[in-house]
């Protein structure tokens, strides 16, 4: 069983990494009613529209390749793949966000939670 001071260990850990605003948001997810409107399926043609807009609102251009691929991949690959090139632009090493992105996408790349 997970102690709770290492409960908040990967809580303070998450938050040096991605910030409190996402971790604030990973919270409200976790605390979603299971049969909530929220979590309910929703139909594919929703989710498609939903993780396009996620993918623009997060700054980066939706080329006609990255649009196929974001269309043909789970949702939670693309996030991982979103988190890893914000990661590396934090550590000011991208050129190409697109190109990361897809990248990340194609070979399924994870953010390093602990760095």
């Amino acid at each position: 069983m997970t102690s709770l001071i290492d409960c908040i260990q990967v809580a303070k850990d998450f938050a040096d990494s991605y910030g409190v605003d996402r971790l604030d948001r990973l919270m409200t997810l976790a605390q979603v009613e299971p049969n909530s409107a929220k979590t309910q399926s929703v139909p594919a043609s929703d989710r498609h529209n939903t993780i396009l807009q996620e993918v623009e609102a997060a700054g980066f251009k939706l080329n006609p390749w990255l649009k196929n691929l974001l269309l043909t991949t789970n949702v939670e690959v693309v996030r991982d793949a979103m988190a890893v090139v914000e990661e590396n632009q934090q550590r000011g090493t991208v050129r190409n966000p697109e190109g990361l992105l897809f990248k990340a996408i194609e070979n399924q790349w994870k953010p390093n939670l602990w760095a």
